[in-house]
């Protein structure tokens, strides 16, 4: 199945560089395929201005932006234990979700929390299925799919089982973006997977040392690739392999170097 899995790059790389500085630099890596971050000051998709620019931009450069990170954390959490911040964070995603669907992407993915988990994790994760089902319905609406992302094991949702029960409660054409890089520092691969099954439409990759989210290319830590591979053949994914890279002085190569590397991993040879 790995003959069938497109790369790309998500545009978070740089948090602090506007998307226009990151694009260029993804273009002459030969990178045709991107996921849109936004975080403030990078890409905001609810701003006509910023949405046209991005549009032109990428347009220009032959990428196409097959999803977007909705934009997470703070008073945006769909599981906050305010209700007026859970109504502005889910409906803030209803307008990316629009927004995606102006630039011809597909994939909306969501975080169901940012909080750690505590004394009132199972409120929270309440919380979360009740903006995530509205969240769902409004993707619907507008022709574009949630993936909701595995998080970092210590997050609300952040365990299989908890990771489970939302999924149970979501309708089942509501997809799953796999966070290697996540589910590697819980220890959790296969039981995420086993959790996802089907539900899999997009995965996120990246590389740690076991004990941080680094965010390092596929290689320069200690994920076994091999399993990882293995285990996205086993479910026959055939989506997106979305690269999330931390930034780097020289984005060009950076982006061609982290691109090769996943190349050898796979066993194929990298072309431009």
């Amino acid at each position: 199945m790995s003959d069938a899995w497109t790369l790309g790059i998500s545009t978070g790389c740089c948090a602090d560089l506007a998307l226009a500085d990151v694009l260029p630099a993804m273009h002459h890596a030969g990178v045709e395929v991107v996921e849109l971050a936004t975080p403030p000051g990078h890409f905001d998709p609810v701003d006509l201005d910023h949405l046209n620019r991005a549009k032109a931009l990428l347009t220009e450069l032959r990428l196409h932006p097959l999803s977007i990170h909705a934009p997470f954390g703070g008073t945006l959490d769909l599981a906050h234990p305010n209700p007026d911040h859970r109504d502005a964070a889910v409906n803030g995603l209803a307008e990316v979700a629009r927004a995606l669907r102006d630039l011809g992407g597909a994939i909306v993915v969501v975080h169901a929390s940012d909080r750690s988990r505590g004394a009132d994790s199972e409120a929270r994760l309440r919380d979360a299925l009740d903006s995530l089902l509205r969240v769902d319905r409004a993707c619907a609406e507008t022709g574009i799919r949630m993936a909701l992302e595995t998080p970092l094991p210590h997050l609300v949702g952040g365990q299989p089982s908890e990771f489970d029960w939302l999924l149970t409660r979501l309708p089942s054409t509501t997809g799953v973006c796999l966070d290697v890089g996540h589910v590697n520092l819980g220890r959790h691969f296969d039981a995420f997977l086993e959790v996802t099954g089907p539900r899999l439409i997009h995965v996120h990759v990246h590389d740690n040392r076991g004990e941080y989210d680094d965010h390092l290319p596929p290689g320069e830590g200690r994920i076994d690739w091999r399993l990882v591979f293995d285990g996205l053949r086993r479910v026959e994914y055939d989506g997106c392999l979305m690269l999330e890279l931390g930034c780097h002085r020289d984005l060009a190569a950076h982006f061609r170097n982290a691109l090769a590397a996943l190349h050898r991993l796979l066993g194929r040879r990298a072309h431009s």
